[in-house]
């Protein structure tokens, strides 16, 4: 009998979900690669689903365990961003956008609850900087990090008498496409590769946090100097948004969206 950990992994099609999958099955994992197109990278098995879907996810609980009979890590790692003030946000853009990257984390995790607790597993929550420090433009998909954040803390308190680990990935600009998939009408200002940040590494990071059994991860590890400096100049960490989305000019002089 294969005793290997079984990963399953949302979004895992490409981006830091393929990194995660093609580091887990490195390292002797059988990954359940959960997203709505094919993987770029090798998988064991690709279980195609929405999520967002009540019946996708009584799907993916069943299907894992006809399959495996068991399940060892639950990665929410599925998302989408919004680039918008709060004054453009759309609600159906906003409301899309909990679903997935809120609503869905929460309900998929609560039915995988049974096996996780047999397995005394671990789940791990891809959420971001911008769910520790505010982002100008970004408001809304910063509260679904928060609110991801909060969600993970509160689990981890939950779960700890189960001997479930809850780790809380905080993900800081990594380049996967993502800015280009997100939903809102404004573009990202260019921001300078620094540290040279990589999907590659963020699995690293992921995958030494379950090893090591690890409250948190931050990815890359600089960005703890940019929480410190939000955290005691949030005067200057606000000018400092309002210039790079060009906040500080009048209505009728800001750039066009």
């Amino acid at each position: 009998m294969n005793e290997s950990p079984v990963v399953a992994i949302t979004g895992a099609s490409s981006g830091l979900g393929a990194a995660m999958a093609a580091r887990f099955q490195t390292g002797g994992c059988r990954v359940v690669a959960i997203c709505r197109h094919q993987p770029t990278v090798a998988v064991d098995h690709w279980l195609p689903a929405d999520i967002t879907l009540p019946a996708d996810r009584a799907r993916i609980v069943a299907e894992l365990q006809a399959r495996y009979g068991r399940l060892d890590v639950l990665v929410n790692n599925a998302g989408i961003g919004l680039y918008d003030t709060w004054e453009e946000t759309e609600e159906a853009a906003l409301r899309q956008m909990f679903e997935l990257n809120f609503f869905a984390v929460c309900l998929l995790t609560q039915a995988c609850l049974p096996a996780l607790r047999a397995s005394r597993g671990t789940i791990i929550n891809t959420a971001s900087v911008a769910g520790k420090l505010p982002v100008a433009c970004m408001g809304g998909y910063c509260a679904t990090k928060y609110a991801l954040t909060a969600y993970s803390d509160t689990l981890r308190q939950e779960l700890a008498p189960s001997g479930i680990q809850v780790v809380n990935l905080v993900v800081g600009r990594i380049s996967t496409g993502f800015t280009s998939r997100s939903l809102g009408g404004r573009r990202a200002p260019s921001t300078p590769d620094v540290g040279r940040a990589t999907p590659a590494g963020l699995a690293d990071a992921a995958w030494r946090a379950w090893r090591h059994r690890r409250r948190q991860a931050i990815y890359p590890g600089w960005y703890r100097l940019v929480l410190l400096f939000a955290r005691w100049w949030p005067g200057l960490w606000d000018a400092a948004n309002r210039r790079k989305w060009r906040l500080d000019r009048p209505p009728a002089e800001q750039p066009p969206r």
